[in-house]
């Protein structure tokens, strides 16, 4: 059976895939490296996470994870036998040549946010991945799984997020990688994804209509429809 390593995003614990590993699982053996900090581990070197392939493996990645699966495609190639990415990013903060991500302003506000009221920000990130058409199931589940994680976590997955830039090296990944993308999210923006389209040497790009950042949580059938299409 093929294997399948998914790496989970920003604020939330691996637990967010679990409809996805359900819809999987009869077909692959699905493995999710929590970082530390998120419920899995002791919480010294805070938000990171160490992953070292054995075999060739499918890796699966969210937003933050996405950019994990990235950096792995790049350490290990010969091991990686295709990406899937949600709602990724190759850089999550606007600078100079790049618009495509989140306003610096908007970025050091909700950083402050998390420093000043971590309950209130992350009540604030739930609404943001559910999307404005959020289901009562998905976003339940956004809820349900936002408060397990320590503010110094947090913090340093934000330090990641600002100092990630991956767009001078993702044109190097040579394995097939599928883009999938909401055009509703209000955290990482599509063009992003379109961009990614265009560097990746191997990729195709599939939109959904709606569903916000944690789109995977409201397609979550088509999506593992999808990632059969990579075996």
């Amino acid at each position: 059976m093929r294997r399948v390593l998914m790496f989970h995003g920003w604020g939330f614990p691996a637990a967010i895939f679990s409809s996805l590993i359900d819809d999987l699982t009869p077909g692959f053996v699905v493995e999710t490296p929590g970082r530390t900090g998120y419920g899995t581990r002791p919480e010294q070197s805070a938000g990171t996470i160490a992953v070292s392939l054995q075999s060739p493996t499918l890796l699966i990645g969210w937003s933050l994870g996405g950019q994990d699966a990235l950096k792995l495609s790049l350490q290990q190639p010969e091991l990686v036998s295709g990406v899937v990415l949600l709602a990724t990013t190759p850089c999550f903060v606007n600078q100079p040549g790049w618009n495509a991500g989140m306003d610096q302003a908007v970025f050091d506000a909700f950083r402050q946010q998390v420093i000043d009221d971590p309950v209130a920000a992350m009540q604030q990130f739930v609404r943001l991945n559910a999307g404005d058409r959020a289901d009562r199931q998905s976003r339940a589940r956004l809820s349900e799984l936002s408060g397990g994680v320590a503010p110094s976590v947090l913090l340093n997955g934000l330090d990641e997020l600002e100092n990630t830039d991956l767009r001078d090296s993702v044109s190097e990944i040579k394995a097939p990688v599928l883009i999938l993308h909401a055009v509703d999210d209000r955290i990482v923006p599509v063009a992003a994804s379109y961009w990614l389209q265009r560097n990746l040497p191997n990729a195709r790009l599939v939109e959904f209509p709606h569903g916000g950042h944690a789109f995977f949580l409201q397609h979550t059938n088509e999506i593992a429809d999808l990632v059969r299409t990579m075996a």
